[in-house]
């Protein structure tokens, strides 16, 4: 009897033993609740964003031209009647009535083209001559329409304005009432405003080692339906020497976002380096991504 009670006692205590590992093992397994959905969402509106501002820019071969018109006094038909910048992919037309410049890309109907989707409508109007009592050297307003040159669309209105603040050229941009649709074909709608002031790293004239330093705010509501806002917490940091690597993605710099219902999340960019890679913390708990 004695042995069978200590077998017993001994199966007992190997239960106990095991129930406890496994208790043990559970909870260190389960992460804060990292809300993966609206950092991707949040990430898409700022890889929209970016994408549609960088076409834009270079389709009139860069707005450096009105750093020149700060100083020249130039009007902005130095950058609204320049050469615009070949796209095989679409039709792209200009037009000037009633002191208004008129620019449209047109990809037609969604299809494939030099290795991307690409498909709908963008539209820029800026004024030939900016008015008397004008407050910024170039002013343009964009509409997207179903705008495609990549995976995702993008729907809305976007307003440009190009000022000089303390003899340095900032761009104040805002996009409102835009949509985006995803892979999947889900919907993030947001509001968002953006600062870029461009540090020219004391070597104006040349632009391979201009920064693009970014502030700014959106509000959204995600794909699955749940509103959010994102804060620029500390600058995002755009390098013209990556583009050709990393497609202008951010090297540097923090975004804070907050939704209702979780934990707020910390988007960090890293150090300045020219990768694609970010990290989510979330509770303390940091994951880290690349984008495609």
């Amino acid at each position: 009897m004695k042995t069978n009670l200590n077998w017993q006692k001994l199966a007992t205590i190997c239960l106990l033993i095991v129930t406890m590992g496994a208790c043990n093992q559970d909870n260190t397994s389960v992460n804060p609740d990292i809300d993966n959905v609206t950092a991707e969402d949040n990430q898409a509106i700022v890889d929209e964003t970016e994408a549609v501002f960088t076409y834009n820019e270079d389709l009139f071969g860069g707005f450096s031209g009105a750093r020149e018109a700060a100083t020249t006094g130039a009007d902005s038909t130095g950058v609204g009647m320049r050469p615009l910048k070949k796209d095989n992919c679409a039709t792209i037309t200009r037009t000037q009535a009633n002191g208004v410049i008129t620019v449209v890309v047109d990809y037609g109907a969604s299809k494939e083209c030099d290795g991307r989707k690409v498909g709908g409508k963008m539209t820029i109007q800026m004024p030939l001559r900016p008015a008397a009592n004008t407050s910024g050297l170039l002013t343009q307003t964009i509409t997207y329409e179903n705008f495609q040159r990549g995976p995702r669309t993008i729907t809305g209105k976007h307003s440009v304005n190009l000022v000089v603040e303390n003899g340095k050229l900032v761009t104040k941009e805002s996009f409102t009432e835009t949509s985006i649709t995803t892979e999947n074909g889900k919907t993030i709608l947001f509001n968002s405003t953006k600062t870029r002031k461009t540090d020219t790293k004391g070597t104006p004239l040349n632009v391979s080692d201009d920064e693009i330093v970014i502030t700014g705010f959106t509000t959204a509501t995600g794909s699955d339906g749940k509103t959010f806002s994102s804060t620029i917490t500390k600058s995002i940091i755009v390098k013209v020497a990556c583009k050709s690597t990393s497609g202008g993605f951010p090297v540097a710099g923090t975004i804070e976002i907050v939704r209702p219902d979780k934990p707020k999340s910390i988007v960090d960019y890293g150090d300045g380096a020219c990768d694609r890679t970010y990290t989510v913390t979330t509770n303390g708990v940091t994951e880290t991504k690349t984008r495609k």
